[in-house]
């Protein structure tokens, strides 16, 4: 089974093709160009290079929020057209859970933080057992630094682009509890999202291309200023 799955979320972007158990290709572009821009060049540079077409695949995964509205609108729509145009199943993947399974650290929560507006964070936590996989213990959510530490009472695993941001403010709020993953392990993956989007399909998981939608967690500043007026 053959499974192709994008990462369009944050202002990298990244594409693997997985086959059911082997990464086949993946590539990480943080080249600052519009994903709108790198996103078909790169899908069609990926099949070429594996002798693949578009018919080939079985499965289309997506991170589907939070993260950049542009580039989540970007990749989903761009995904749907080719699910609907191939008739092939499509599954979403929530960005903090695919951040967070990159580690698989049993003595410790994994917080995945990505970067919002302002001051505020995108977040989760996680615990992995080898015997269950991962759990969700806090859902994702919008919220800032204080917030999120006040509740904290053991210790955490940090990683993405938000943790990196906020460092200083987690270790002095959390002392020896809050630890940090190399900065190698900050970025989303889409051979992790081609993972999670393949357990998500042998449990029937798939969405309707129609109805699904980005993830945002919180309204476009378009929205609240509309709100405002």
């Amino acid at each position: 089974m053959n499974t192709l799955a994008i990462d369009t979320s944050g202002k990298s972007a990244s594409i693997a093709v997985l086959s059911e158990h082997s990464v086949l290709y993946e590539i990480y572009l943080n080249t600052g160009l519009n994903h709108s821009l790198v996103l078909l060049p790169e899908l069609d540079r990926a099949l070429k290079s594996l002798n693949m077409e578009l018919r080939d695949l079985d499965l289309l995964v997506t991170t589907t929020g939070p993260g950049s509205f542009t580039g989540l609108r970007i990749g989903l729509s761009t995904l749907k057209g080719m699910a609907l145009s191939l008739q092939k199943p499509l599954v979403g993947v929530s960005t903090l859970e695919a951040l967070a399974q990159n580690i698989c650290p049993e003595d410790v929560l994994i917080c995945p933080v990505l970067n919002g507006p302002m001051d505020e964070i995108y977040t989760a936590i996680y615990r992995y057992q080898s015997g269950s996989g991962y759990e969700c213990v806090q859902k994702d959510q919008v919220t800032v630094i204080p917030s999120l530490v006040k509740n904290i009472k053991g210790p955490v695993l940090f990683l993405g682009e938000g943790a990196f941001r906020w460092k200083t403010q987690l270790t002095d709020a959390l002392s020896e509890y809050a630890r940090f993953v190399p900065e190698s392990f900050n970025i989303c993956r889409a051979s992790v999202i081609a993972r999670i989007g393949l357990q998500k399909f042998h449990r029937h998981e798939t969405q309707d291309m129609v109805t699904l939608i980005p993830s945002y967690l919180r309204p476009s500043e378009a929205e609240l200023k509309k709100e405002i007026h």
